[in-house]
Parts: C-alpha cells; structure tokens; sequence
C-alpha cells in the first residue's frame, strides 16, 4: 500500500521473515530517483483515505470501530496509536491513544461475554466439536472427520455451500399459502414474491402486480421481464398489446406511501415487453377492478395473519441450524 504525505510517497510492505531481503530490493527500486523507480511508482495502489495501518476492526449495523498501528510507547507502557469510530449521521471520530485504548479493551470485554453466553445458550463449553473438515494449524491431524487430500476437502466445502444454499431458498419462501402470489427469480438471483390479480373482458384482459411487504426484487424494478413471463404463463395466446398492466402498492408495504395503483404502458415485440411508462390512474380506473384488487390483498393479508397467529407462541426457544452436510 503506499500514499503520499506531503513531497513525501509512503509504502508499507507486509512480508515474511524469509523474503525479507528481496523485499528491501524490490524497495529500492520502487524508490530509485529515475524513470525506472518513477514507473513502478506510478503502478502502486494508492491509499488515500488513512495515513495509517488499522490493527483492530470491530464492525455493527451502522458502526464501526478502527484501532490503528503500530503500537507506540515504552514497552510496560505500549499503547496504539490511535483510531477511529464511524457512524451514522455522518459520524467520525478520532481517537487518541488512551480512548483507543479503552474502547478495545471494552470491545474485548463485550465480545468475550457475547461468545461465552452463546457457548452456555447452545451447551458447548468445554466442548470440542469439528466435523467440518476444515485444517487449522496441527491440530488433530488423524481426526477421521477430516478430508485426506484436497480434493475432498474440497468437496466438503462445496457440500457446505450447497447446504447454506438451500437453506437460504427456504428461508425466501412466501408467508402465506395463497393462490395468488407468484415467486419469481429477482435482482441477482434473490427469490422474490408479488401477489396478481388479472380477469378477461371481451378481447382484453386486465392484470394488476401486487407488491407485498418484504417481497424481495419489487414488481416495478423488473415490471417488463415479469410481465413477459406472466402473458406466457397465464395468457399466451392473448396479443401483448391487448393486456392492460398496473403496478399495485398496498398501504402497509412501504413506510408513509398510501395505497396507490399506477397503469404500465409498454412496448413489446414478438411478446417480449419493453420500455415501461407509469401513469396515473386516478380518473380512469374502474370500480369493479379496484374492488378486485382490494379483496385480493385482503384475502392474502386474512391468510397471513391466521398463519402468524398459528405460529409457536415463545419464538425464542427457535433455534435454526444447518446439520452437518456431509
């Protein structure tokens, strides 16, 4: 990493012990007063936001704490040098040696009895577990639970990811058993939900996307792709241009937005929708087809609140786990 502070250009290099003296070479180089040096200069990774090495990181939701090296001091008396805490409101703050001391010290404190009180609430202290496969350092080497050669290893850790895999797809799954909601693959794969609601009048049918509260991937942030699929799915043999779209948010889906129906105006070709337009319908929306949309999310929002009510009383007795995959 290098930066520069003031004429002056710094680089800190992380290194073993063993490639020491090459290190220092390749250093002398990178600082040659020639156009050589000059070059290689130019091709280093500039670190401009901190003029120092962080030691510790402690990271919350909206928080974090930075304590910066090298440690500075007589050596019954070392501290680090400083450090840093960044929150929100635009929150920084810099920390002398002594508040950086004491702050780590009760960062310490509170992840040791974090850790301790998640090793008695799950029975493992004084425990030694470890089927994972995964080596760290020497310890046990003949354990039969762990892989002999890296390509079963390699192969434990792809069960691994493949167990998270479809236990975070189960996770995604609707709230509620209803008819009318649809799953869809949302932005970078991420399982989404809507509910619909749709009827056919004469040549023409109407079909409203839905929005419901922690649905993934909105409606409206792929209406075109969607409302492609679901012409196929539903109404392949209807023409694009004679199905009227509208995009759906009920009241209680995003924080201080009323309940709001907007028609969808699209391009489409060979039946693939395109260049999504959002226009008001205050002045032109039925009644008949409001009433629909409304009792389709009363009916969803009537089925969920029966299956949360139907749920387990004390959820903190719940413990989901991931069994051993292999």
């Amino acid at each position: 990493m290098s930066q520069e502070a003031g004429r002056l250009v710094q680089i800190c290099v992380w290194t073993p012990e063993r490639a020491a003296a090459l290190t220092r070479e390749i250093c002398n180089r990178v600082a040659e007063p020639n156009a050589r040096g000059e070059d290689l200069r130019n091709t280093l990774r500039k670190q401009t936001e901190r003029r120092r090495t962080v030691g510790y990181e402690w990271r919350g939701f909206s928080a974090q704490v930075e304590i910066d090296r090298p440690l500075i001091g007589p050596w019954w008396h070392l501290m680090n040098i400083g450090g840093r805490i960044l929150g929100p409101d635009d929150t920084h703050i810099e920390l002398s040696p002594e508040e950086a001391r004491d702050l780590s010290e009760r960062l310490s404190r509170c992840c040791q009895g974090e850790i301790e009180t998640w090793l008695d609430e799950h029975k493992l202290r004084r425990q030694v577990r470890d089927d994972t496969g995964v080596v760290v350092g020497n310890f046990a080497p003949n354990d039969p639970n762990r892989p002999s050669d890296e390509d079963s290893f390699a192969e434990n850790e792809a069960a691994i990811a493949k167990a998270i895999m479809e236990a975070a797809l189960r996770s995604r799954k609707p709230p509620v058993n209803d008819p009318s909601v649809v799953e869809y693959e949302g932005v970078s794969g991420f399982p989404s939900f809507c509910q619909i609601a749709h009827r056919k009048q004469g040549d023409r049918v109407q079909f409203a996307l839905i929005h419901m509260k922690n649905g993934g991937t909105s409606p409206t942030n792929m209406f075109e792709s969607l409302a492609t699929h679901l012409r196929q799915r539903f109404y392949p043999n209807v023409d694009a241009g004679k199905i009227d779209w509208f995009d759906v948010f009920p009241a209680d889906v995003y924080v201080l937005m009323p309940f709001t129906i907007e028609s969808v105006v699209m391009k489409h070709v060979n039946g693939v929708y395109s260049h999504p337009e959002w226009h008001s319908t205050k002045e032109t929306l039925s009644e008949d087809w409001r009433k629909i949309i409304t009792d389709t999310i009363a009916r969803s929002q009537a089925a969920r609140s029966a299956t949360e009510g139907s749920g387990p009383k004390n959820t903190k007795q719940r413990v989901t786990s991931l069994s051993n995959p292999r």
